[in-house]
């Protein structure tokens, strides 16, 4: 932690608590003999929470088909595990969807992009046929808390980030440039107050710099590029975010050609994969 992020973080006098679901939901998550309605009572306690899961759902990620009304339907669609890994990613989410500011970033459109991040890089290890666990939904939709805390705690310093942006220079440039420190690495210590698993922890920081990553590269490379490939062809997390690279050190840690990643790109591009994605 470098000596701005220190004097940052020691600003915010009230750190966000774990949300109650999401502290159930992790209290269960690698137990394979938890049954169907335990999970579905945990979610159906946040109405909110329900309807954006619901939603999710219900996106042509999962296939076509009547949609799905109930949580119940949503398991029989989608698996337990999917349903159980969105409902924690989501409930983190909107637990950070705080008081709004002058100049503060969209809410809406992080989540939006947050979701499909994590839908993305599911599609992805599906696509590239990586073994990697469910879990790599939840660091989809995690992999940009530190936007969600920059925007809530120091939004005027957000605004000068935004108005720093240039066409040639990415987001976390205009971060170091105004904070020095990126929207990772604040995202990477809350994720550590918060005490989430590892692979959340390493996603989150080396999103945008997936060569430094020292452990999970899987994880980290795999949301990298569902992150290159929904800020590119679906919706970016920040509007003025003009930038954003794909680093080829990811083809490695996958074993995977550019040409596989532009022949994903080519897929979401032409289909109607996430029609209806954004109604929650």
């Amino acid at each position: 932690m470098n000596n701005s992020l220190k004097l940052h973080v020691e600003k915010i006098t009230k750190i966000p608590t774990l949300p109650v679901i999401a502290q159930e939901i992790l209290a269960i998550i690698d137990d394979d003999l938890v049954s169907v309605n335990k999970l579905i009572k945990i979610i159906e306690n946040d109405p909110a929470i329900s309807s954006r899961v619901l939603s999710a759902a219900n996106s042509v990620f999962f296939g076509l088909g009547t949609p799905v009304k109930t949580l119940n339907d949503a398991v029989f669609r989608t698996g337990f595990d999917m349903v159980k890994n969105i409902a924690f990613g989501i409930s983190i989410m909107t637990v950070l969807d705080g008081e709004r500011h002058q100049g503060a970033i969209d809410y809406q459109r992080v989540f939006n992009h947050s979701v499909s991040v994590g839908l993305v890089a599911k599609l992805m290890s599906r696509r590239f046929r990586i073994t990697i666990p469910e879990e790599i939904i939840i660091c989809g939709l995690l992999h940009d808390i530190g936007l969600l805390i920059m925007s809530r705690y120091f939004s005027e310093k957000f605004l000068e980030i935004l108005n720093a942006c240039e066409s040639d220079k990415t987001l976390p440039d205009a971060e170091r440039k105004v904070l020095d420190f990126t929207h990772a690495d604040i995202g990477n210590w809350l994720a550590e107050k918060w005490k989430l698993p590892d692979t959340v922890l390493d996603t989150v920081l080396y999103h945008h710099e997936p060569s430094l990553a020292q452990n999970n590269l899987k994880h980290v490379a795999v949301v990298h590029i569902a992150d290159y490939i929904t800020s590119q062809n679906i919706i970016k997390a920040v509007e003025r975010d003009y930038s954003h690279y794909l680093d080829h050190s990811c083809l490695d840690m996958l074993s995977i050609s550019e040409d596989d990643v532009n022949n994903a790109v080519t897929e979401v591009k032409n289909g109607s994969l996430f029609a209806g994605l954004f109604t929650c």
